[in-house]
């Protein structure tokens, strides 16, 4: 049996490598789009926009995410629900855009795929109900540090988070004002959970930064 990798590769032979912009729409079901995305470089999420123009973000995808694959598989929703989400290029991306044919062809005649796309689904689910979760019933504080270490990859002996996570987006994803993130970036920062590196955050220890407990005025 081939290695995933191997198939993984054989996709993207089947796709159109793209380059977009931030704020570029890949999918929303009111567009009728008929594609799946590989992303090579950037971030994209899942979110709504509000008639208040209040954005609501759902879930982050990283760099070899599969984006937009669900729709294969489910062609019609019993309501309008759906039609509310978009997954929207959060910064300038890069990805293999692969028609909905193409990718339901492949993976039907290599069927060991359907384990990596279950499991595929399981995490970015899991992922969901974190979120989910943390916004429910964490304080401000913990909620940033779970998503702080959530978003955040690894680089040599810490972890990095990329320059598109701004206060700004860190605000939209945890439902929070960016002045209330600039100050919780502030003690973390004070507490050495963090450190600054240009437009880049550096997280020496995840296990510290769970451990940061609030100032009485936060």
């Amino acid at each position: 049996m081939e290695s995933t990798e191997a198939h993984l590769n054989a996709l993207k032979d089947l796709g159109t490598l793209i380059h977009v912009r931030k704020n570029c729409c890949l999918h929303n079901r009111a567009h009728k789009d008929h594609y799946v995305y590989f992303l090579t470089e950037g971030i994209c999420a899942l979110h709504s926009v509000y008639p208040d123009g209040k954005e609501r973000i759902y879930q982050y995808f990283q760099p070899n995410d599969l984006i937009g694959f669900i729709p294969v598989y489910i062609h019609d929703y019993p309501d309008d629900t759906f039609y509310a989400f978009s997954i929207t290029a959060k910064s300038d991306c890069t990805l293999y855009q692969i028609p909905f044919a193409s990718f339901r062809d492949y993976i039907d005649r290599c069927p060991e795929l359907y384990r990596w796309l279950f499991e595929l689904t399981v995490s970015h689910y899991d992922c969901a109900l974190r979120h989910c979760y943390a916004l429910q019933n964490g304080n401000s504080l913990s909620r940033l540090c779970h998503a702080l270490a959530e978003l955040a990859v690894p680089c040599g002996n810490h972890y990095v988070l990329h320059s598109y996570f701004t206060y700004g987006e860190l605000a939209n994803y945890l439902g929070l004002h960016t002045i209330t993130v600039t100050r919780l970036m502030k003690h973390l920062k004070d507490t050495g959970a963090i450190r600054k590196q240009g437009h880049t955050t550096i997280i020496p220890d995840i296990r510290l930064l769970a451990s940061v407990e609030p100032e009485k005025n936060l």
